[in-house]
């Protein structure tokens, strides 16, 4: 079963916690329900695996929070949407690549939906346009179940960007639907959502 819980706006270390109750849940076999987190968050910086000191530039007082997902540092904030699946992946018969490559997807096929042109880049992870990256990706696999998950930018303030090198990328500006057209988040959020489903249950 997959249950999709729309969390609204939060604090990152809150829903952070509650990612890690359901993954250690999940883990120990206490729960077989699969989640898909959604939320917003407060203005927060992350730092994934590969991080360097380099890439955080001015963060002034925004919280800098070092997680156990995959990349470097990112910034989660209002006008972004962030989804954190938590699924056992022989579920879905995922391996890692195409766990990484289907969430890739999600993201790719929402944005055509709404008239924009998105795709991959080699060796990078991620989501891009002719206009920068986009959509963004650190995920954790621990014995075959999953946390983190990506985000997706529809209006959010790029100046909070400014600060950090995102994902360690110097060279490709960070954008936002916005920047192509107008849409509300809750709108593209019922896009998103309804992706989602329909790749995890093809998946199945």
């Amino acid at each position: 079963m997959i249950k999709i819980i729309d969390l609204g706006k939060t604090e990152y270390l809150e829903c952070l916690d509650f990612q890690k109750e359901l993954f250690q849940k999940k883990i120990k076999g206490e729960d077989t329900t699969d989640y898909i987190l959604i939320t917003e968050h407060f203005p927060v910086y992350t730092k994934g695996k590969t991080t360097k000191e380099e890439h955080l530039l001015n963060v002034g007082k925004i919280p800098v929070v070092e997680i156990e997902r995959g990349g470097s540092v990112t910034f989660h904030g209002e006008g972004q949407i962030v989804v954190y699946p938590i699924l056992i992946l022989k579920n879905y018969k995922f391996s890692v690549r195409k766990y990484v490559y289907t969430l890739e997807e999600i993201m790719i096929e929402s944005l055509k939906e709404i008239g924009i042109e998105a795709f991959r880049k080699e060796k990078l992870t991620g989501i891009f346009t002719e206009k920068g990256k986009i959509g963004f990706i650190g995920v954790r696999i621990s014995k075959n179940t999953t946390m983190h998950g990506f985000s997706i930018n529809v209006d959010v303030n790029k100046k909070y960007f400014q600060n950090i090198i995102p994902c360690g990328l110097s060279d490709i500006p960070v954008v936002s639907i916005s920047d192509f057209k107008e849409i509300s988040k809750d709108e593209f959020k019922n896009i998103l959502i309804s992706k989602i489903e329909n790749k995890l249950k093809n998946s199945i």
